[in-house]
C-alpha cells in the first residue's frame, strides 16, 4: 500500500488493520466512456491512491480501484469500506465532470 500509517507499538497499532482488509468491501462498478485508463488512474492518484498495477489498479487506505479499458472508455471496479465508496465514487465522478468540461 503506497500510504501507511505509523506504528505506535502497542494496542493502537490493531486499529488500522480494519483499513487494510479487503474482504469487508463493498464494490460497485460503474462506465466512463471516452475516459482513457491513463484518466481514470491519474484521476484515482489524485483522490490519494497508489498505483499498483499501471493503468490497472490503484489502492488508498481503506479502497481499491480496478481500471478495465473497454471500446470508447472504461469501467473502474470501485471497492471501498462502506463508508467511503459513496464519496470514493462521488470524488472521482467530479474529476471524470471537471476535466470533460
Amino acid at each position: 500500500m503506497p500510504i501507511s500509517t505509523s506504528s505506535f507499538g502497542d494496542e493502537r497499532d490493531k486499529l488500522y488493520n480494519e483499513y487494510q482488509r479487503a474482504d469487508g468491501y463493498e464494490r460497485e462498478t460503474l462506465s466512463f466512456p471516452g475516459v482513457t485508463a491513463a484518466q481514470a488512474e491519474n484521476y484515482l492518484k489524485r483522490l490519494g491512491g497508489g498505483v499498483e498495477e499501471k493503468l490497472r489498479r490503484v489502492e488508498g487506505i481503506g479502497w481499491f480501484a480496478e481500471i478495465v479499458e473497454t471500446d470508447g472508455g472504461v469501467d473502474v471496479i470501485f471497492a471501498a469500506h462502506d463508508e467511503l465508496l459513496d464519496d470514493l465514487i462521488r470524488r472521482f465522478e467530479e474529476w471524470v465532470e471537471r476535466e470533460s468540461a
